[in-house]
């Protein structure tokens, strides 16, 4: 749990957009785990159990209540509506070599990102989700998702497509 908590929390906000709810979606993945611990062929890896448990259980929050898709942005400072209770460096990518100018522009650019991928159709969400920010393999998103890895690369096709067509003109 220690060594896979972090992950599994990061992959439940991204999907989530709010800290509670992200660790409610952990602390049920963790108590599946234990309740009834997978059987895993030896070559299946079980940080890829624990996110296709997480993603599933995202997938079906946001589509049980939509209201609470809404991603809210890292750059939401402390204390304004909608603020996480994630520590500052966890909120903020390291900006410290930038001029003030270019850390707003990325902030801005981050938030009319973040904002687009909430957009998307869960569909094409999920996959962004794992392989953007998460930083997995096509094979390893198809096995989370229960894909193809072909399946998985024109998913991600089609929403880097939806996303440069909505975000060309902010660019």
């Amino acid at each position: 749990m220690e060594r896979h908590a972090g992950g599994v929390i990061n992959l439940a906000y991204r999907f989530l957009g709010n800290v509670a709810d992200a660790e409610e979606i952990a602390q049920e993945v963790f108590l599946k785990l234990y309740q009834r611990p997978p059987q895993l062929p030896p070559a299946a890896k079980l940080f890829t159990w624990l996110y296709r448990v997480t993603a599933n259980l995202c997938i079906d929050t946001l589509r049980r209540k939509p209201a609470r898709s809404k991603m809210v942005s890292l750059e939401t400072p402390s204390g304004e509506e909608g603020a996480e209770e994630l520590p500052l460096s966890e909120r903020l990518p390291d900006t410290s070599s930038q001029s003030p100018r270019e850390q707003v522009a990325q902030a801005e650019a981050s938030h009319l990102v973040r904002r687009e991928v909430e957009a998307l159709p869960l569909a094409l969400r999920a996959p962004i989700v794992l392989g953007t920010f998460q930083g997995l393999s096509h094979e390893e998103i198809a096995e989370i998702l229960g894909l193809t890895p072909k399946a998985v690369e024109r998913r991600l096709s089609r929403a880097r497509s939806l996303l440069k067509e909505r975000l060309r003109p902010h660019l």
